[in-house]
């Protein structure tokens, strides 16, 4: 790849990255519309670990166990998000009903919205590629109390997850909860925190 090309793929990058934060691109408004349903922020409070993926790639197990924390923020954190997102115009509203959703590694963000359609933006101190600010549209659907799916609408559904509150779920809870689920029809499951790694 010359620099030339090399320029144009980060200016084209960059420009999609600042236009998803200035207008709600198509497909986060086509997936807002079409999952409305209610999945509150205090059900979210607490460890989830991300045990399923489903896509279209091969079944591989692995002993990863990737997991994100979810909590109230403080006024100081909230008055950074205000601070820094304030002047855009965002698809869900920054309140006192938000959470700091904390991936480790120094991975924090602040998830905004009631419904099953959240809207995740990063951490003040944070920075993306080039020193843009954003924001991703994310789908939680509640399942029961101890799982729940997960996906971003840019993938447009093609990759979700399966998430629990249940480091310990056995298989047969988690294939029990997806059961005649379409969330995941015609998908392969790849599973994650298994006991040995590959």
């Amino acid at each position: 790849m010359n620099n030339s090309h090399l320029k144009k793929v980060i200016c084209i990058t960059a420009l999609c990255t600042i236009a998803s934060v200035i207008a709600l691109s198509d497909v986060n408004q086509n997936c807002m519309a079409k999952n409305n349903g209610t999945t509150s922020n205090d059900y979210l409070i607490g460890t989830w670990y991300f045990v399923y993926q489903f896509d279209h790639i091969g079944p591989i197990p692995t002993c990863t166990c990737p997991n994100v924390t979810f909590t109230r923020p403080t006024e100081e954190e909230l008055s950074g998000y205000r601070a820094k997102y304030g002047r855009y115009d965002l698809p869900h509203n920054i309140t006192e009903d938000s959470l700091v959703a904390d991936k480790g590694y120094h991975m924090k963000g602040l998830l905004l919205g009631g419904l099953e359609t959240k809207t995740y933006i990063l951490d003040p101190k944070s920075h993306m590629i080039g020193g843009l600010d954003g924001y991703e549209v994310m789908v939680y659907r509640r399942i029961d109390e101890k799982f729940a799916f997960f996906w971003r609408c840019a993938m447009r559904g093609h990759v979700r997850w399966l998430m629990t509150k249940d480091r310990n779920a056995t298989d047969e809870e988690m294939q029990l909860a997806i059961k005649d689920r379409r969330e995941v029809f015609n998908k392969e499951i790849r599973k994650y925190c298994r006991d040995i790694c590959y």
